[in-house]
């Protein structure tokens, strides 16, 4: 893997800063991916230490600040700055692979760093630079010239709309610029446990599938909450080419008859050609600790990623998951033979007949009953926009996503440069 520098100039990681975000989630991405990660931060940095698994160094020269409007009014002491950056550059580099700068050859504030940057660059010849300018760029500046910079230097800029405005202003073509849309991704922004990072590493379907439910429920309670009836749902929407992750956080599987159990429902969904431990995963089946139950904090987390929630419960007398999953932002798909489904969840979602303790219902032709109940879920998952958006948000700027669609394309890629 490769040996990456990230270079800022950061004093701190302030909350308040968008950009110092967009850094951490890129240092903590290329980390989990195995690559070498170097933070440099300038040398007054007063901010926490980062995380373990990214080198911290504190050696950026410090300068105050100017935001320049144009690098024939440098002065005499940013002159210093800049030879000084260079000499760091061309020391600390010379074995690396990649340099990742944000701003530092798009704002007046950073640009003796950037032309720093320029100046190191004929002495690093195996270094490929990625510089991630951040804003929209208006008006041109005269250091705003990639061509200065060298033919392995790239922009990077976080969308292909207005790629070419970034082009025109750095006075160079489309063929200077690379699209790397920015991470947000929910482990990250919503501070997910490891616990549950590390279900989502084991079981990528719960980050990546079209249509994801987490459905908590005792093991000794699979036959009265309709898992099978799930799955036959999950089935349908499989075989309309959609990818699906179902996740039963399932308690209690403890002794000899309920890890039965188990068994009996994951040859349920073999049956009907369901991937077991991919498509359909049971949480007791994870690490041992677990057979009694995921902690709630990991289920909360869980339910995050998801967009739908069917229900067909046989019996309730409230039923506390429907509200902690509608709490989540999903689709609820309710069963309209358990009355008291209606008032609590105050006649909201989807309904339909699944039968319940007080009603009977099995439908003529089942298989085409749960067919038509699988087309009419995606149909108004499609028309609900808060779903649809949601559901892109999670899929596409996830930090596994974007890096093998969009970093590791463009680092590699770069041997050709």
């Amino acid at each position: 893997m490769s040996k990456i520098a990230l270079l800022s100039n950061f004093m701190e990681f302030s909350p308040g800063f968008s950009l110092t975000g967009i850094v951490k989630d890129q240092a903590e991405m290329l980390s989990k991916h195995g690559h070498e990660v170097h933070l440099f931060v300038n040398s007054a940095y007063n901010g926490e230490e980062f995380s373990e698994d990214v080198t911290l160094h504190k050696t950026i020269p410090f300068s105050h600040l100017i935001d320049y409007k144009s690098k024939l009014k440098i002065t005499a002491d940013h002159k210093m700055i800049v030879n000084e950056t260079a000499v760091l550059l061309e020391k600390e580099l010379a074995d690396f692979d990649f340099a990742f700068t944000h701003d530092f050859i798009f704002t007046g504030w950073f640009m003796p760093y950037g032309l720093a940057c320029q100046k190191a660059s004929p002495k690093l010849p195996n270094l490929r630079w990625l510089h991630w300018i951040h804003s929209v760029p208006t008006a041109g500046s005269d250091w705003w010239n990639i061509r200065e910079y060298g033919k392995h230097h790239k922009i990077i800029y976080p969308n292909k709309t207005d790629a070419i405005r970034a082009a025109e202003m750095y006075r160079g073509t489309l063929e200077d610029v690379r699209v790397i849309h920015h991470i947000k991704d929910l482990r990250t922004w919503f501070d997910f446990k490891q616990e549950t990072q590390d279900f989502i590493t084991d079981f990528p379907a719960v980050m990546q599938a079209d249509v994801v439910q987490i459905y908590p429920a005792s093991t000794d309670r699979l036959t009265s909450k309709r898992v099978h009836e799930v799955m036959l749902i999950f089935k349908e929407i499989k075989a309309k080419g959609f990818s699906i992750c179902l996740v039963i956080a399932n308690q209690w599987a403890t002794g000899r008859q309920r890890k039965e159990d188990v068994n009996r429902y994951r040859q349920i969904a073999s049956r009907n050609g369901l991937k077991v431990d991919e498509e359909v995963i049971f949480t007791s089946e994870w690490r041992p600790e677990y057979a009694t139950g995921l902690p709630k904090e990991i289920v909360r987390e869980l339910f995050l990623c998801s967009n739908l929630f069917i229900f067909p419960t046989r019996e309730e007398s409230f039923g506390l998951v429907a509200p902690e999953a509608a709490l989540s932002g999903v689709l609820m798909v309710l069963n309209k033979s358990l009355q008291m489904q209606f008032e609590v969840n105050g006649y909201q979602g989807l309904y339909f007949d699944f039968g319940s303790y007080h009603h009977q219902f099995k439908p003529d032709n089942a298989a085409a009953y749960y067919k038509d109940v699988a087309q009419i879920i995606l149909g108004r998952m499609r028309e609900n926009e808060a779903i649809c958006s949601k559901s892109f948000m999670r899929q596409n700027y996830n930090y596994d996503r974007l890096y093998e669609r969009e970093y590791s394309t463009v680092m590699a890629e770069s041997k050709t440069w």
